[in-house]
């Protein structure tokens, strides 16, 4: 009688490429057959083909709470409540005889199937993992990393990745609150090693808490002028290695941005970015789509929907530090994470918004520590393979 071993090559890795990902481990472990197959790049290609079928109804975003990172499926298409589900903790699988959590997470950035963790305790280093291959690459500092450093993950045109690193501040670097200290830094998979990017004095700057979003290799982050009320969306250019100009935003720029107004942004597969904006006085939110983003140029569709919190009875209001959101554009609704404004602030909570103002919420569960937010980032696998030291 043929047992599972015995079967075709192919055979084989039609089956293993339905094994959800975090069964890939005990798969591995089976035997130097099924270990060497799950890592082969046809097999892993097959497997991310069943993953973006099934993301026709229900989808993979990654979330990350009380310091680890979750593989979570959204299922917004149930005829009953909507479901969140925690698919299990990232690992490097680098060494597979000793696979361990990757824990301790204060932010997670994702790119090209990608994902760049940044760790709380500042004396560690950076990771960059893709969870379909388990692969997971540490990277040392150029000097030492900061609390308040912003970070981006992209790749130019010959599909080198590299990790921006942004230490713009007044007050976490310098003595003197007047001083600024403005510092950017690239890392350099290939080269391994990190380089200050010079010629960058901008006339704008980022907040610490504003998250770069990358698409197409390339990232963009909400920006406001140094010395006026402008704000705008900025693109590095991972291939020129060079900010491009000032890009529109879609809401209305003539008004002063306030410091309590919310702007976060987010991306609709891997080819559109789409930004939330919620206006601190009238508490209005509204999310714009883009039909076109390029480094050099961003043009919007109509407004994607627009919730009138106090039309509805609803006093929710986004933390402008914390905020993270996605949409589902066949269901017509955006999702917004943050903590329950009903309770002891210490919950993680989904709030759904649809048309016509409609409004669910998902308790998300009790938060470990209530100094770091609740952070969700869309996520389409790929089959990218992450360079490693030789």
């Amino acid at each position: 009688m043929a047992i599972m071993s015995d079967l075709p090559r192919d055979l084989l890795a039609e089956i293993f490429s339905r094994v959800p990902l975090t069964s890939l481990r005990a798969v591995r472990f089976t035997c130097k057959k099924w270990n060497d197959l799950s890592k082969d790049r046809s097999f892993i290609e097959k497997q991310i083909v069943e993953a973006k079928k099934k993301q026709l109804k229900a989808f993979e975003v990654i979330m990350m709470r009380n310091c680890r990172v979750y593989l979570t499926s959204v299922d917004l298409h149930s005829d009953v409540d909507p479901s969140f589900t925690p698919k299990g903790t990232l690992i490097s699988l680098n060494d597979d005889a000793n696979p361990h959590q990757i824990d301790n997470v204060s932010r997670v950035f994702h790119c090209d199937g990608l994902l760049l963790c940044i760790t709380k305790d500042l004396n560690s280093r950076l990771v960059v993992l893709n969870p379909y291959f388990g692969q997971t690459r540490w990277i040392k500092p150029r000097n030492s990393y900061h609390i308040k450093d912003n970070y981006a993950l992209g790749y130019d045109e010959k599909k080198n990745h590299k990790i921006l690193r942004l230490k713009d501040n007044y007050y976490a670097y310098s003595s003197h609150p007047r001083e600024r200290i403005c510092e950017f830094e690239l890392y350099s998979f290939e080269s391994n090693s990190w380089k200050v990017v010079l010629d960058v004095s901008p006339d704008w700057y980022i907040h610490s808490y504003h998250r770069g979003l990358s698409l197409k290799g390339n990232t963009y982050w909400y920006a406001i002028e140094k010395h006026g009320n402008v704000d705008f969306l900025i693109c590095f250019d991972f291939t020129t290695e060079r900010f491009g100009p000032r890009l529109p935003l879609p809401f209305n720029a003539t008004a002063s941005p306030t410091y309590d107004d919310v702007v976060t942004l987010s991306s609709v597969g891997e080819e559109q970015l789409t930004v939330l904006f919620q206006s601190d006085h009238t508490l209005m939110m509204e999310i714009w789509v883009t039909s076109k983003v390029e480094p050099t140029e961003v043009l919007w569709n109509k407004l994607f929907l627009a919730v009138d919190m106090i039309a509805i009875g609803s006093n929710f209001q986004c933390v402008a530090d914390a905020g993270s959101f996605f949409i589902d554009q066949e269901k017509n609704v955006v999702v917004v994470f943050d903590r329950d404004m009903d309770a002891t602030n210490t919950r993680g909570m989904a709030y759904i918004f649809g048309k016509n103002g409609h409004l669910k919420r998902v308790d998300l569960g009790e938060d470990a520590d209530p100094w770091f937010y609740l952070l969700v980032c869309s996520y389409v696998p790929s089959s990218v393979q992450i360079r490693q030291l030789t």
